[in-house]
């Protein structure tokens, strides 16, 4: 069973045992968070609903052997502990959970909670405030390239690779045009629109930029294996 909850964690009651079936998930808010609940067997597991890829909703993905499987670009995890099967050292948020007759409980660490069952809508989407309000906080590489999916997907994928590739290459014409010009409000736009068409490119290939820069540099220059590189000017990093 899960590890028992630390001292300053709550047990709240969330959901009837009847509510998931075997091999199933559900969501549920509580307070600002949708956690997956699973049924494994007869045992019960929580963890962080959004998968930390895309934000897709873990709860309606397939489960097996208490491994749940996204969605949307099938990234796997141990819904025992939150474990990335691809990437032990990486985890998603999990938390204690506990039956008391046929209701389930599970602690987060917050004192005052709501629940509720979240609907399909919910377990994927943030509602408007919520987005407007991400909108306005500082956006990571990964926060931005789901948020270009999010309003251009549809368009981006019946485009293609090729007609993408061609708007990025223009953007990256203007771009160029504004650093010659010596436009600083223009140069802002323009790194902004390269980006963003770097992060529609990536999303109709199905790339997480993220994931591909950790890869990449996450440990130092690739060439010389540096944080601070020492490659001859002659050569690429």
């Amino acid at each position: 069973m899960p590890p028992a909850a630390p001292s300053e964690q709550e047990f709240i009651d969330v959901a009837s045992t009847s509510d998931i079936p075997i091999g199933e998930g559900r969501a549920f808010e509580i307070e600002r968070r949708t956690v997956a609940i699973f049924n494994c067997d007869g045992q019960f597991f929580a963890i962080d609903d959004h998968c930390p890829h895309m934000a897709a909703s873990l709860a309606t993905g397939s489960l097996e052997n208490c491994v749940v499987a996204c969605p949307w670009h099938a990234w796997r995890f141990d819904v025992r502990d939150g474990t990335w099967i691809e990437n032990p050292r990486i985890k998603t948020d999990s938390f204690p959970t506990r039956i008391v007759g046929d209701r389930i409980q599970v602690a987060l660490p917050c004192e005052k909670v709501t629940i509720k069952l979240a609907t399909s809508r919910c377990a994927t989407e943030n509602t408007e405030e919520q987005k407007a309000q991400n909108m306005r906080n500082e956006l990571t590489l990964r926060d931005f390239q789901a948020l270009i999916r999010e309003m251009y997907y549809d368009k981006d994928r019946a485009r293609g690779i090729e007609g993408t590739f061609m708007w990025l290459m223009e953007e990256v014409g203007e771009l160029s045009s504004a650093l010659r010009e010596r436009d600083r409000e223009n140069q802002i736009e323009e790194f902004a629109d390269v980006l963003a068409w770097l992060c529609t490119i990536a999303n109709v290939c199905e790339i997480d930029l993220t994931e591909a820069i950790q890869r990449k540099y996450g440990t130092g220059c690739p060439g010389c294996e540096k944080l601070a590189c020492v490659c001859p000017d002659s050569e690429k990093p």
